[in-house]
């Protein structure tokens, strides 16, 4: 009974999961902390999958799967970490995949070890888990200190939750089967899933960046994103004032470190309508709108001549941009066109 009742809420959440992964993917705006959080959520719901199965039809069917099943502690980490960064600057950069190198050399280890049937690239798996752990907590760290006040409790419980993950994974590999119900001890994601769904209705846009997303839990309705919110239509146009306001007269966005906590602090409000401002009257999320405002201080730098003496990355960094690789990336996104490349055109027409 103990064992059919662990089968059932492992497979529930991993359900949630699925609905929550798909609501993302889904999304219009297609956010880049939207789909980084999609890939979370996917990772956490197939580790359920992964143990509502059982482990010998998995070894007779897809027995790769499952063994790169016990790296997926690997992939977490980057996830949560790339998920906070770009809320905070949406910016996608080919240095991000270095994340995942990890990840991918277990995914190695595993391939050629049936290929060849002998440990390649395999570590004995309480080192593998110590190495997972490691990686969880440096990423976690990197997180809480990026992340606002908001998202300091999910970053904790990821942490906590895929370290009793990393060692559940670790005695079921070695004492299998003689702990076959060890793994009632990944309700801790389903725990975690259902805490997702259950602050995304109460609060939308804890998680969740752009358009409004309706957020589906088995057993209720759909609820739309600022449904229920007490923000007025004076006390809106206010913000939206102030917001243009101290933005042209401070240029906070010239601050690397700005966050949408601390601008709603400067702001006299709330994030959570200060956010609702930004989606339903800007029509922006926060990382679109502080990008905006820091690309076109960009492009009023590099067509000055009197900042022809400063370097690209000078020019980044004062603009308010954390890296030169994600300025690069996302000035050329945008206007099709390097920053060096728009500098020189710029200046040749003023010449000429």
């Amino acid at each position: 009974m103990t064992h059919q009742l662990n089968i059932f809420l492992l497979l529930f959440g991993a359900l949630q999961g699925g609905l929550l992964s798909l609501l993302l993917f889904r999304n219009r705006r297609r956010h880049l902390a939207n789909t980084y959080f999609a890939f979370f959520i996917t990772v956490v719901g197939l580790q359920l999958i992964f143990k509502v199965i059982t482990k010998s039809w998995l070894m007779g069917h897809a027995s790769f799967a499952y063994n790169v099943s016990y790296s997926f502690p690997y992939l977490i980490g980057p996830l949560l970490y790339l998920y906070i960064k770009a809320r905070k600057e949406n910016i996608f950069s080919k240095k991000d995949l270095l994340h995942f190198i990890p990840f991918g050399i277990s995914m190695m280890g595993v391939a050629l070890s049936m290929l060849f049937w002998f440990n390649v690239l395999q570590f004995h798996s309480y080192v593998d888990a110590a190495l997972q752990i490691t990686s969880l907590c440096a990423y976690g760290f990197a997180a809480y200190r990026l992340g606002n006040t908001e998202l300091r409790p999910f970053i904790i419980m990821v942490a906590v939750s895929e370290a009793i993950i990393a060692v559940t994974l670790a005695v079921m590999h070695v004492y299998y089967p003689d702990f076959p119900d060890i793994r009632m001890l990944f309700l801790v994601l389903t725990a975690l899933i259902y805490w997702i769904s259950y602050q995304a209705m109460s609060k939308p846009d804890l998680f969740i960046e752009g358009e409004t997303l309706p957020v589906v839990s088995i057993g209720f309705s759909k609820n739309p994103k600022y449904a229920h919110s007490s923000l007025k239509d004076t006390e809106a146009k206010r913000i939206e004032e102030a917001l243009h306001s101290i933005m042209n007269r401070d240029k906070l966005y010239l601050e690397s470190d700005l966050t949408i906590d601390t601008l709603a602090n400067k702001l006299g409000t709330s994030r959570h309508h200060l956010s609702q401002v930004l989606n339903e009257r800007i029509k922006k999320t926060y990382g679109d709108f502080i990008t905006d405002l820091r690309l076109e201080e960009s492009c009023r730098r590099l067509s000055n001549r009197a900042n022809y003496r400063f370097t690209i990355a000078a020019v980044a960094l004062d603009s308010g941009f954390s890296s030169v690789s994600s300025f690069n990336d996302v000035f050329k996104k945008r206007y099709g066109m390097t920053p060096s490349k728009f500098r020189d055109e710029h200046l040749n027409k003023m010449s000429a």
